[in-house]
């Protein structure tokens, strides 16, 4: 239900998709730690220390490129997620996300076209924020209030 889509409910989603990210960022992290102490181990007593310099910087660079991709991967599922929920709610059988059908099916009934590509334009500020560099977590959050809470807040509920 529509009071099920509060303030806290889209909070708790952008803290869960922040510790996805992070994970991403630490798997990634490993993986090109270990990359680069295997070529450290390989060649410093064969080269110089200006190569291994280049090897670190490379390390660095490509570190913060797998991430960035794997959090466009994200990004993208939340797209084909409420493209799944527009999708439903035109009554088109081919979905992204098939597995999810039965809950993007919920969504398109419970929201309107118009409310649905909000949220689609919503995101779609998310990924151009997070592309020019805006601060990874504050984006987040404020997409995510967009995207997860409905207008009927009006009370206060203690």
């Amino acid at each position: 239900s529509d009071k099920d889509w509060t303030i806290q409910f889209a909070y708790g989603l952008a803290q869960e998709f922040q510790r996805l990210l992070r994970e991403a960022r630490e798997e990634v992290k490993r993986e090109t730690d270990e990359a680069l102490k295997k070529e450290e181990t390989r060649y410093k007593d064969t080269t110089d220390g200006t190569w291994l310099e280049e090897r670190e910087d490379y390390y660095k660079a490509l570190t913060e490129s797998l991430y960035l991709e794997r959090r466009a991967r994200l990004v993208e599922t939340l797209f084909a997620w409420w493209t799944d929920v527009l999708r439903a709610s035109n009554g088109v059988a081919q979905l992204d996300l098939a597995h999810a059908k039965r809950e993007t099916t919920a969504l398109a009934v419970r929201f309107s076209v118009a409310e649905i590509l909000k949220r689609i334009r919503f995101l779609e500020e998310l990924r151009n924020h997070l592309g020019r560099n805006i601060h990874e977590a504050l984006a987040t959050e404020v997409a995510f209030l967009a995207i997860f809470t409905t207008k009927q807040q009006t009370s206060v509920q203690s």
